[in-house]
């Protein structure tokens, strides 16, 4: 995995940026396609972590919540962009990947008593967070391009300084 990416994508995530619109699902997503079978669950975290140090934590369960959506997210990645990516593998891990996010981190919206304890609430909550969704599927599909686009480039450049050098 391209390190100097993921420092890219946390300096991204600490520069302001519209509520529901960061980089976070993409790396889950470059996590899942180009990292490792074990960690790459925990790459999408560093940028919410290094947050929460500079900017200050927020409700617990929300925030577990959080970061549990952003790792599940990674699963997108792996099971939809390992090996052959086209436009419809794209579509679909990025479609995934951030409905995953908005399932969970919404749930713990609901739990923590934001919204009543009953079906009408959940409902009302999941209705509530409906634009942050697709807020997140068009960063996470922008961001994507950038993550991958730039992955591509240094691929290209590394194998023509190889050829260079044979």
């Amino acid at each position: 995995m391209k390190k100097l990416l993921v420092g890219l994508v946390t300096v991204l995530h600490l520069i302001p940026h519209p509520f529901g619109v960061s980089p976070v699902g993409a790396t889950a997503l470059y996590a899942g396609a180009y990292g490792s079978n074990r960690s790459s669950w925990a790459v999408p975290l560093l940028p919410l972590f290094v947050a929460a140090l500079l900017f200050g934590f927020y409700e617990p369960v929300v925030m577990a919540f959080v970061f549990a959506g952003f790792a599940l997210s990674t699963f997108a990645g792996r099971w939809l962009l390992r090996g052959k990516r086209n436009y419809k593998s794209f579509g679909g891990a990025v479609a995934l990947g951030a409905t995953i996010f908005y399932v969970v981190s919404n749930f713990s919206n609901w739990l923590v008593g934001y919204y009543p304890p009953t079906m009408a609430g959940l409902i009302q909550c999941y209705v509530n967070g409906l634009p942050y969704l697709g807020q997140a599927v068009l960063a996470d599909a922008a961001y994507c391009f950038v993550l991958f686009g730039l992955h591509h480039l240094i691929d290209q450049h590394e194998s023509q300084v190889v050829t260079a050098k044979a």
